[in-house]
C-alpha cells in the first residue's frame, strides 16, 4: 500500500525539518531579539512599533507552528501556522526586493547567519512556503479519515 502523497517516513521527515526550522529560527531570533527587530525595521514596512509588532509575531508563529508540528495533533493547525510565518517571510521579502530597499541581513536567523536580500533569498523563501504547504497537506481531519472508512490523504491507496 502506497500513499500518493509520498512514503510516510518521507512526510514525517518533512514534518520534522520544518519544526527544526522553525525552531532554530526564533531561538536565533530570540538570543538578540533587538537585533531582530532593528533588521525587520529595514524593510520599513513602518514604525519602530509595527517592526516590533512584525517581529514578534512573526517568532511567536515559528515558535507555535514548531511545536505544534512536534507535538502531534493538531497538526493540520500546526503546519498551517508554518505556512503563514513561511508566507509572511516571503511578502516581506518580496516586497523590499520590489521596491529596492536594501537589506543587508534578511533575518530569517536574527543577527546570526545572515545574508543580503538577493533574488536567491526569494527562491529559497518559495522553498520554505512549498515545504510548509506540503507539510500542511499532510494531516487528515479525523472526522474525513472516519466517513472515509480509514482512507484519508496520508491513506490514498494506488493499485
Amino acid at each position: 500500500m502506497t500513499s500518493a502523497s509520498g512514503p510516510p517516513r518521507r512526510r514525517g521527515a518533512a514534518r520534522w525539518v520544518l519544526a527544526t526550522l522553525l525552531a532554530a529560527m526564533a531561538a536565533a531570533q530570540l538570543s538578540d531579539l533587538q537585533g531582530f527587530i532593528d533588521i525587520v525595521a529595514t524593510y520599513r514596512v513602518g514604525s519602530g512599533a509595527v517592526a516590533g509588532a512584525l517581529g514578534a509575531a512573526l517568532i511567536t508563529g515559528e515558535i507555535a507552528g514548531a511545536v505544534g508540528l512536534w507535538g502531534g495533533p493538531p497538526r493540520r493547525q500546526a503546519g498551517t501556522v508554518a505556512l503563514a510565518v513561511a508566507v509572511g517571510w516571503s511578502v516581506l521579502g518580496a516586497q523590499a526586493f520590489a521596491r529596492g530597499i536594501a537589506v543587508d541581513n534578511c533575518g530569517c536567523f536574527g543577527v546570526h547567519a545572515g545574508q543580503q536580500l538577493r533574488w536567491w533569498v526569494l527562491i529559497e523563501d518559495l522553498e520554505f512556503i512549498a515545504l510548509a504547504w506540503w507539510v500542511r497537506g499532510r494531516g487528515a481531519a479525523p472526522a474525513a479519515v472516519a466517513a472515509s472508512g480509514g482512507e484519508g490523504p496520508d491513506r490514498v491507496t494506488v493499485s
